[in-house]
């Protein structure tokens, strides 16, 4: 290789340009930089819970939750107990809170509302990720058909939600029953899931409806609940609370949170936030494990404003 000619400085040159751009590439501070250049992180994240139990066991169970996403994230995470379902829509609306566990009714009214993209939805001990909506009574009532039930007094959750009222509204329309106001002698709505199968236990109301993870919860911590009730019906599965993030959220926090959520059981940290909650891992969610709940909805002609107005 003739070196006067000029060839050999320019190929030193070359390689040298090669080599630092390897550095670069192979530099943990520089792909560091690289990775969350497009990162916009946010002062704080507030999770909305909804009202499905006691809010201070409900805070109980988000708290573990909460520090996890905090730590790994490096951000200040909120968790904010509504007290009421339908607060929901306008938390969001108006930017109080930037995530929730939303329940699968409020999920769908929440798509006419404001945009909502669901991340992923928890998976309980018994490997399910659903739930059914329950239809009860006390055991000593003698009421065991719809028929039974004229001329009694029900006792709903919330008009946002999908066992604690679309699904009692909707098993009363398939037994012919359109007005549910007259056909019971009273109605009235308890705020709560676990409020509601309470009620129907010391006879505030003879008939109720509630979620059945909430029913079961207590029936195996209290034996005399456990006897003195009884399911009438229930609801096919619908999805467990999703956890729901604002759609305008910045793109590289909405997966760095899908992320977390979905590898939360490899950890000890991890698995002990799950405890808390009564689940065992999250798997991925989104607008198809909803269309069930859609059809339904649409095959019915139900006037979803109703929905969303305070009880």
């Amino acid at each position: 290789m003739n070196r006067k000619s000029g060839f050999y400085p320019a190929f030193i040159l070359l390689v040298c340009m090669l080599l630092i751009s390897i550095a670069v590439l192979w530099d943990p501070a520089a792909a560091q930089e690289k990775s969350t250049q497009h990162f916009q992180k946010p002062q704080k994240l507030v999770i909305g819970i909804q009202p499905e139990t006691n809010m201070f066991q409900q805070r109980k169970a988000y708290k573990a939750l909460g520090r996890y996403i905090a730590k790994f994230l490096d951000i200040e995470v909120y968790i904010y107990t509504l007290p009421h379902y339908a607060d929901i829509f306008e938390a969001f609306n108006e930017g109080v809170i930037d995530a929730a566990f939303l329940g699968s009714f409020s999920y769908v009214l929440m798509r006419d509302v404001f945009p909502v993209e669901i991340l992923a939805r928890p998976v309980w001990a018994d490997s399910s990720s659903t739930y059914r909506g329950y239809i009860f009574a006390r055991r000593d009532s003698g009421i065991r058909t719809v028929a039974d039930m004229k001329g009694k007094s029900l006792v709903l959750v919330d008009k946002a939600t999908t066992a604690g009222y679309l699904y009692p509204v909707l098993f009363m329309k398939e037994h012919g029953i359109d007005d549910i106001e007259n056909f019971f002698s009273h109605v009235y709505f308890s705020g709560s899931q676990d409020g509601s199968a309470w009620a129907v236990y010391i006879g505030e109301a003879q008939v109720g409806a509630c979620k059945d993870r909430v029913y079961l919860s207590l029936a195996e911590e209290y034996p005399e609940f456990k006897e003195q009730m009884i399911v009438l019906a229930e609801s096919p599965e619908v999805p467990s609370n999703g956890f729901g993030v604002r759609s305008d959220l910045d793109k590289a926090v909405k997966e760095k949170l899908r992320d977390l959520l979905l590898s939360l059981d490899k950890s000890k940290e991890g698995r002990s936030a799950l405890k808390d909650l009564g689940a065992v891992g999250f798997i991925p969610a989104g607008e198809e494990d909803y269309i069930p709940l859609y059809r339904m909805i649409d095959n019915l002609k139900l006037d979803l404003d109703i929905f969303l107005e305070r009880n």
